[in-house]
């Protein structure tokens, strides 16, 4: 009986200190694990964080926003490519990053810190695509919207279906996004649970809208079919929607940056 009354003498210490607060020297090289979740203007996130010393600590995780689609429908030009006077279209966000970040903590009692580190990605964030054909049979993967000038061989520019006959638009950044930001909160947590504060931007690059675009190739001489960037001083017609696209295209490529206010709880695993 005494024994067993030390044994649970020891694993009541030891779960106690497990759960003691840290001191700034209790912070060594990967010696705590901490686990949490955070909500922010980049989605929900999971992500996991250990220290390297006193003043700095590595998170590792990944965030997401829901997958939100919008409907809304563009009327046509009169054409003989198309089977309909309007076309309905469906966008579709798809922002995931799994992220690699760095936290310096300049004070060692303090849990003020700075934060570097980088997010990664496949390019398109958002896409953008027709809900069911709206081009004849016959020119599938060979004509669509017409966003230049028809009169002008040199200047036509069009927007091309696939082999399907379906047009898809991705809204593209770097894969590769650089993030710096200011906090407040350990990531290893002086308490077994503790909220962490973070404010920050990502650097996106110059986004932009890539799709099948038929074009003439001067190098080639001739018309040539490319997946590439819609560029919008190709975009001459007088359209309205068109030319709301072309403005749309112009306010998107100046968002370089994205801003990150995020909450985020975590809890010490040991």
């Amino acid at each position: 009986m005494k024994r067993l009354f030390l044994i649970c003498a020891m694993a009541v210490l030891g779960t106690g200190q497990s759960l003691a607060q840290l001191a700034p020297e209790d912070y060594k090289f990967f010696n705590h694990l901490s686990g949490g979740i955070s909500l922010g203007l980049d989605g929900i996130g999971f992500e996991v964080a250990a220290p390297m010393t006193c003043n700095f600590a590595v998170r590792a995780g990944y965030t997401f926003l829901p997958r939100i689609k919008y409907s809304t429908d563009i009327k046509l030009d009169e054409s003989s490519v198309f089977s309909k006077e309007e076309i309905d279209i469906e966008g579709k966000l798809k922002m995931g990053n799994f992220h690699l970040l760095f936290d310096y903590y300049p004070f060692r009692k303090s849990s003020f810190h700075l934060t570097a580190g980088a997010l990664f990605s496949t390019p398109a964030i958002a896409s953008v695509y027709n809900t069911e054909p709206f081009i004849k049979e016959s020119y599938w993967g060979n004509s669509g919207i017409e966003l230049g000038d028809t009169k002008n061989l040199y200047r036509q520019y069009s927007v091309v279906s696939d082999e399907s006959g379906n047009i898809n638009l991705d809204l593209k950044v770097n894969a590769v996004k650089p993030y710096i930001g200011v906090g407040f909160g350990r990531a290893v947590t002086k308490h077994r649970v503790g909220v962490q504060f973070d404010l920050g931007v990502q650097f996106w690059g110059r986004p932009g809208i890539f799709t099948n675009v038929k074009r003439f190739d001067y190098d080639e001489g001739n018309f040539v079919v490319r997946n590439e960037r819609v560029e919008r001083g190709r975009i001459t017609t007088d359209n309205e929607d068109y030319q709301d696209v072309k403005e749309a295209i112009r306010i998107m490529e100046k968002i370089r940056v994205y801003p990150v206010l995020k909450i985020r709880v975590a809890g010490r695993i040991f």
